[in-house]
């Protein structure tokens, strides 16, 4: 009896040595319970056992790593509330991703849903019975395991075939961009990188500056603006105060009688509203002969007599227009001066 259990041993170690002479089929050899015995296999975890709290989470904690983390906080940044974050000191674990585990019996992953990790799907059987069906052990980023019953154990047969670049639920964090944000992207369901994302931007980019505007108030003409400034991190700066109208008037001839205009001044104020400044106006009302300077509609000075001369007004009297940039406006009023003429003029009485 003992000597035909030696020989099975014996057996069993030659079939051993003999696949691992080999080096083709790719076997893994297994310790005395069907464990794994190279050397860079995982340490064993027990992903049923989470790290308890001690003492126990209050209120709205939750217990994550042997660590109470109170819900709306965010230590690695990542976007992800704590309470539903798998490992709020690393950006790159959120709500979802996986690891690595393992048992005596093979390796498997840790996958985190909702901000728990679930239990390992690393093998809990060892033993098999010879001539049993292949198996297939999910090996993490969407890849598997094939093990083949040898020698009574289950043994890894190759490597992890068809693994994708990444986990599901990874996050990769680039550079900067746009508007103080970051580039990221996320490891999809296919264990491949979706394409990067410019993620958590501000409201303006740095340095620039927006401007409101308004009209004038009294309506002077013209409007008035302040502006704003985009700070270093892509926030907006209250406004500053607007810049102010100009003052108005008064502007002798532009048809209105303005705070400051007199009628010694204008004729517009001593003979009431007299046209918009245009040739032909008419000056009813005003003696013939009376001078007056006036910016036209069309821009620019002017200045003018009015004249009851038919064959230049439409309507009699009228503004006949004199000379394009008189010297000096306000002298030229009620009566001609040298005021009136156009500057470097010999003609026209000037």
């Amino acid at each position: 009896m003992l000597l035909r259990h030696l020989s099975s041993c014996v057996l069993f170690a030659a079939l051993c040595a003999g696949g691992c002479a080999t080096g083709d089929d790719g076997i893994m050899p297994r310790d005395q319970d069907g464990g794994r015995v190279d050397a860079a296999s995982p340490p064993e975890v027990d992903a049923s056992s989470p790290s308890p709290c001690t003492p126990p989470c209050t209120g709205t904690d939750v217990c994550r790593a042997g660590v109470c983390v109170s819900t709306g906080t965010d230590a690695d940044g990542d976007g992800v509330d704590a309470a539903v974050d798998c490992d709020d000191g690393d950006a790159s674990v959120g709500s979802s991703a996986e690891r690595e585990c393992s048992s005596s019996c093979g390796a498997g992953v840790e996958r985190c849903t909702g901000g728990v990790w679930a239990t390992c799907t690393a093998p809990l059987t060892c033993d098999c019975v010879e001539g049993s069906t292949p198996r297939s052990l999910d090996c993490g980023m969407c890849g598997t395991q094939r093990q083949i019953c040898s020698g009574g154990a289950w043994v890894d047969d190759g490597a992890c075939m068809g693994s994708g670049v990444c986990s599901p639920g990874d996050v990769d964090m680039g550079t900067t961009c746009g508007r103080c944000g970051r580039q990221e992207r996320h490891c999809g369901a296919d264990c491949q990188w979706g394409p990067m994302a410019c993620v958590d931007e501000g409201e303006c980019m740095a340095g620039a500056v927006d401007t409101e505007s308004r009209t004038c108030t009294p309506a002077c003409g013209g409007t008035e603006t302040r502006s704003r400034t985009c700070s270093s991190s892509c926030t907006w700066g209250t406004f500053g105060g607007f810049a102010g109208c100009a003052s108005c008037g008064p502007v002798c001839g532009n048809g209105m009688c303005e705070t400051g205009e007199t009628c010694a001044a204008c004729a517009d104020c001593r003979y009431g509203h007299l046209g918009t400044g245009d040739n032909g106006d008419s000056c009813a009302g005003v003696p013939d002969g009376t001078w007056r300077c006036v910016t036209r509609s069309s821009g620019g000075s002017v200045s003018q007599v009015c004249r009851n001369d038919p064959s230049r007004c439409s309507t009699s009297p009228c503004w006949i227009s004199f000379n394009l940039s008189p010297r000096d406006c306000s002298g030229c009023v009620c009566s001609f001066s040298l005021a009136c003429c156009q500057t470097g003029s010999t003609s026209g009485g000037c």
